[in-house]
């Protein structure tokens, strides 16, 4: 029931024909909509038939509400010619109106809007190719398709960074360690790590860290 002409979609699609079969309980459970408890009856089950018996009615009724959901999608060849005539009192008497008109000119603003928001972001060059690229996507994407939803929530997401505003740096490293404690369980380590390259920002202010393999140059800003 997946749509396979979507590059996301394909490669999803591999990656499940890729996995070994004693995984597929646990991952066919994590991707369906249904609530924690049932999730966690999968997860908790030891035996691999039993993890079976418990993601197989899961899946069973998701596949059933998909069916119906098309079903009731499913334009009838009626529909499809269903027009309304403007007789009487209407600015153009006699000219036909296709009800699912409104619908489609709603979606084709809704994606100019937000395609003028990506050009108005003041984003980086190479994050602009990548949200023209998703956004030309997401305007071949039927909307019933998870995917729409999460790509949708990208591009917002992508549009709401502050891309032209910088704060200056706070080196204050006990309120930086009230707030790490507040916003964030347990990882102690890795709040002592950032707690310490705050030590040595106060002590030097142009500092080359390496985290992990990786090389961070802090700038006299930071967004």
């Amino acid at each position: 029931m997946l749509d396979t002409s979507v590059p996301v979609v394909a490669k999803f699609r591999r990656l499940l024909d890729s996995l070994p079969r004693e995984t597929l309980p646990d991952v066919v459970a994590s991707m369906i909509r249904t609530s924690n408890k049932e999730k966690l009856q999968v997860l908790d089950a030891v035996s691999l038939e039993e993890r079976f018996r418990k993601a197989l009615p899961m899946l069973t009724r998701q596949i059933e509400g998909l069916k119906l959901l098309q079903k009731t999608r499913k334009r009838s060849p009626d529909a499809e010619k269903r027009v309304l005539s403007v007789r009487k009192g209407g600015v153009f008497p006699g000219r036909q109106f296709n009800l699912d008109e409104e619908d489609e000119d709603e979606d084709g603003d809704d994606m100019a809007a937000l395609e003028r928001k990506i050009h108005g972001a003041s984003m980086s060059e190479s994050a602009l190719r990548v949200c023209l690229k998703e956004l030309k996507r997401l305007k071949k994407m039927p909307q019933s398709m998870p995917e729409y939803a999460l790509t949708r929530n990208y591009l917002d997401l992508m549009v709401e960074l502050p891309w032209s505003k910088s704060t200056k740096d706070c080196l204050d490293i006990r309120a930086a360690r009230t707030l790490l404690d507040n916003d964030h369980y347990a990882m102690d380590k890795l709040k002592r790590r950032v707690l310490e390259y705050l030590a040595v920002r106060q002590l030097k202010t142009s500092l080359k860290v390496i985290v992990s393999g990786c090389t961070v140059r802090p700038a006299a800003k930071s967004d």
